[in-house]
């Protein structure tokens, strides 16, 4: 069977942030020989991973993405990538007399550092003439990965809260020369002249150049997809990056209307809160980006570690078994980014019994195109316990925890897609009679049978998807340190504290994506906010080209919207 590809843009530093945790944890999990495999091949990698060869004729294995950030967002990396020599500089003739400008090195920290000396013992070992290789058959390039190379990123423990500024600081993948692209007008971090309105990411691409820029690399990826299934959008939608990104999508939905465009919008669990344009910022640009960003994709998904994210900013989750720093970025987005890998999961499955078309079409039912997620990251199993009794430990309550601002748990979702991983066979439940626990449960054979049962019993009128897989989510380095003392490294939930020179390896996730009347929360909080602003006394957004009669006509889409979900039983 033919791959069913997916391209995915990221737009915007955070979506980096999570989009660079996601690349790790998916590189981390190949399996590049047989005798390392555990079972039958559970994901498809070529779905969001593309093969191709480097000038030496090397295999190269990097993600089909294109990275959008702004001008000094990304320290060492340069922008052209490693990989294939692109951009190195030629010997300049000039007559004149010349004076030549060299700045300091960017200092690296110490995984970078070390990554870059295992690539250098790789390259080492590598023949160098492409002809050479290609007259010699036993010298076929192949993709592999040296034991070099687990053997420094899987156990070794990094501390690097202190030295990740941006998100190249963690890449541990390659990226193609054509993945990057960087947005010259605006600098990142400047307080001059910040990339904080919808409307200014919007004009960038009105721009002629910069949109064919745009499209040029989008249609490089594109084109050499045999099925393209559709799009992954990891997306700012709190400051510019909305318009930008809601740009992008116009242009998704003119050229591939076919195609699947799931957007997930995401946010820092703490973003800067101390005036009174932040907040106001804030409030508008995600009006605008529920109303276009919803609109033009098959389904958005808003995710963030912060419960409120209007008038104030409410604290980052308490999170059972977590133990994250809600002001580092670096955190909170390995958080999201398990989530995200783990909800994606069924349509990267070996197989392909689902599609990304297939999950959107079935949520953006009767204009319901906002939805929330759910994660139990880790899924709370105990060294001598089971899964149905961690379920059942749960009684009434859900057995996850809301991802989605201003959404709490729904007990009658309209449809969701519920995903177990990295649950062992014999962690599944037990043969003999157990108290406290159905027959019917302990009688089931297999992981995916009990979730199905589970899902039916507990949520009957909902429209319920289930899919288990055998492996757990892989957080090694340079996955950050957010696990409790309490889970040990295969991600149990013990009674004592694990060994301070050990590190979580592996945990197991459960995560539910859902459509459900709590998203009527979201829209009508956010409505309630944005309707309180009087849009002439902002100037700023009406000099980057906002008009009176746009800001109403995006409060009216807001409300219509949210009508969508408001049911007797939604929250106001």
């Amino acid at each position: 069977m033919s791959t069913r590809e997916i391209v995915t843009l990221q737009i915007g530093h955070y979506a980096n942030f999570v989009g660079t945790h996601w690349w790790n944890i998916q590189e981390s999990s190949f399996v590049y020989t047989p005798q390392a495999l555990t079972g039958p091949k559970e994901i498809n990698h070529d779905v969001l991973f593309r093969e191709g060869q480097t000038l030496h004729g090397e295999v190269t294995y990097t993600p089909r993405l294109i990275a959008v950030d702004l001008k000094g967002s990304l320290k060492a990396l340069r922008r052209e990538g490693t990989l294939y020599e692109a951009g190195q500089e030629e010997d300049v003739k000039w007559e004149s007399d010349v004076t030549l400008h060299e700045s300091s090195p960017v200092e690296k920290n110490e995984f970078l550092e070390d990554l870059d000396r295992v690539e250098a013992e790789q390259m080492s070992d590598v023949p160098r003439n492409l002809e050479d290789k290609l007259e010699d058959p036993d010298k076929k390039p192949k993709l592999e990965k040296p034991e070099t190379e687990d053997a420094v990123f899987g156990r070794k423990l990094y501390d690097l809260d202190d030295t990740v500024s941006v998100w190249s600081d963690f890449l541990r993948v390659h990226l193609h020369p054509k993945s990057l692209h960087i947005v010259d007008d605006f600098i990142h971090k400047n307080e001059e002249q910040p990339f904080d309105m919808f409307q200014l990411g919007a004009g960038v691409l009105k721009n002629v150049d910069a949109m064919d820029a745009m499209e040029d690399q989008i249609r490089f990826f594109v084109e050499e997809c045999d099925h393209l299934q559709g799009f992954h959008l990891l997306m700012d939608w709190c400051d510019g990056f909305g318009g930008y990104g809601a740009g992008l999508l116009q242009y998704l939905e003119d050229e591939f209307t076919n195609k699947a465009r799931m957007t997930c919008a995401v946010s820092p669990a703490i973003m800067p809160d101390s005036t009174v344009r932040q907040r106001a910022n804030r409030i508008i640009n995600s009006a605008f980006c529920l109303d276009k960003g919803g609109n033009l994709s098959s389904l958005f998904i808003p995710m963030s570690l912060t419960d409120s994210l209007w008038r104030k900013m409410g604290p980052p989750r308490d999170l059972p078994h977590l133990s994250y720093k809600g002001q580092l970025d670096y955190h909170t987005s390995g958080i999201l980014a398990a989530c995200l890998d783990t909800l994606s999961l069924p349509y990267r499955q070996d197989g392909y019994s689902t599609t990304l078309a297939d999950i959107t079409g079935s949520f953006n039912n009767l204009g319901r195109k906002v939805s929330a997620v759910y994660s139990s990251l880790p899924f709370p199993l105990t060294p001598q316990g089971t899964f149905v009794e961690s379920l059942m430990s749960h009684k009434d309550q859900a057995p996850w925890y809301s991802l989605t601002p201003h959404v709490g748990t729904c007990p009658h979702p309209y449809m969701q897609s519920c995903v177990v991983r990295g649950v062992p066979a014999h962690r599944i439940t037990r043969s003999e009679p157990t108290p406290n626990i159905p027959g019917i449960l302990t009688g089931c054979s297999s992981l995916s049978e009990i979730l199905h049962l589970y899902l039916s019993e507990t949520y009957p009128r909902t429209l319920n998807a289930g899919c288990t897989m055998r492996d757990a989510c892989k957080v090694v380095s340079p996955f950050p340190h957010v696990f409790s003392s309490k889970v040990s490294n295969n991600g149990y939930i013990c009674d004592t504290d694990r060994p301070s020179y050990q590190g979580v390896e592996s945990v197991p996730v459960m995560t539910s994506l859902q459509s459900n009347d709590s998203v009527y929360n979201l829209t009508s909080s956010l409505l309630s906010e944005a309707a309180r602003f009087n849009i002439r006394k902002h100037h700023h957004y009406l000099e980057a080209g906002l008009e009176e009669d746009e800001y109403q006509e995006t409060l009216d889409n807001v409300s219509s919207l949210g009508q969508c979900y408001q049911t007797d039983t939604s929250a106001t």
